[in-house]
């Protein structure tokens, strides 16, 4: 145990330089509340955004993925470049870390984070605040547009796919339909299933068949299964020919349609008071600081005038 180096014994350092330490705490405050006036104020705007029409992807949730659009590479740069933000935050991107200072500062004005109800909460400092009502609304808007283009470049493959499909299945019909008709022409079968029912009983009364009856007598014994089965695929071909049919016209409406991705919950605001500096924060950090040097060197100072 270090003897003379106690709770008792600093405490009564720190009561015996009392006044030197609060007159520097003092001091620093005020230096700090009017350092303070030399930075620049900052307004923030705040907005409230919801996904919509998304698909959910894995296990990644709709909220996530517009999370990820809205902190995009892509949605940066179109932003900067608008609004000339690497002028406006005093950045030269030519000089050596340029880029990686530009991103230090856009993650220091642009918030993006999600809340406890799946919507997105998005908050932009400016140090004028019409400014940070624009580049707020202006992040949403290209976002947007950036779903938007990725979407239809996917359901522009989706389109280009179900066509292929479309027209394979027409020539499958068309192919399954000139065979049916090949057949009908060659043995003059117009209804095979009431021309076999006539055949049938007219065979069942002993009845004399002309030469076209026999014709079609015979077409129906030799080919009256294909005809069938050739039916069948007709019907499976056109089941499935439908069903694309439908995707086909689902993909054709979203293609052509101007669909939002983002619903707001609560637009871009206009900030009327000032989110930085907060001076009283700035004022007890350093007042604090201070306090704490103090106390360090005052009891530094006491323990080299009395050493143990």
């Amino acid at each position: 145990m270090m003897e003379g180096f106690n709770s008792i014994g600093v405490m009564k350092v720190i009561t015996k330089n009392t006044k030197t330490l609060l007159v520097f705490v003092f001091i620093a405050a005020v230096a700090s509340f009017g350092l303070s006036f030399l930075l620049r104020d900052k307004y923030k705007s705040t907005a409230v955004v919801y996904p919509v029409n998304m698909y959910q992807n894995s296990e990644e949730s709709n909220s996530e993925q517009l999370l990820q659009y809205l902190l995009s590479e892509e949605v940066k740069n179109k932003l900067a470049s608008e609004f000339n933000l690497y002028q406006r935050y005093g950045i030269d991107t030519l000089e050596k870390g340029g880029r990686a200072l530009f991103s230090y500062m856009y993650q220091e004005n642009f918030n993006i984070s999600p809340t406890l109800y799946e919507s997105i909460e998005i908050s932009v400092k400016d140090e004028d605040p019409a400014m940070a009502k624009k580049l707020n609304a202006r992040l949403i808007v290209l976002t947007n547009k950036l779903i938007q283009e990725n979407k239809l470049a996917v359901i522009n493959q989706y389109l280009n796919n179900a066509k292929k499909v479309l027209k394979a299945s027409d020539d499958e019909l068309d192919s399954l339909d000139g065979r049916i008709k090949k057949i009908k022409t060659e043995y003059n079968i117009v209804d095979e299933v009431n021309q076999a029912k006539y055949i049938s009983k007219e065979m069942a009364k002993g009845g004399n068949f002309s030469e076209n009856v026999q014709k079609q007598t015979e077409g129906l014994k030799l080919k009256g299964s294909e005809l069938r089965i050739l039916r069948g695929k007709i019907k499976s071909t056109l089941g499935s020919y439908t069903e694309m049919k439908v995707q086909y016209d689902k993909y054709l409406m979203d293609a052509q349609g101007n669909i939002d991705f983002i619903l707001y919950v609560s637009k871009p605001s206009l900030p009327d008071k000032r989110c930085y500096p907060v001076r009283w924060i700035i004022v007890l950090v350093s007042s604090m600081s201070v306090l704490l040097l103090g106390v360090i060197v005052t009891i530094i100072r006491n323990r080299l005038k009395h050493p143990l």
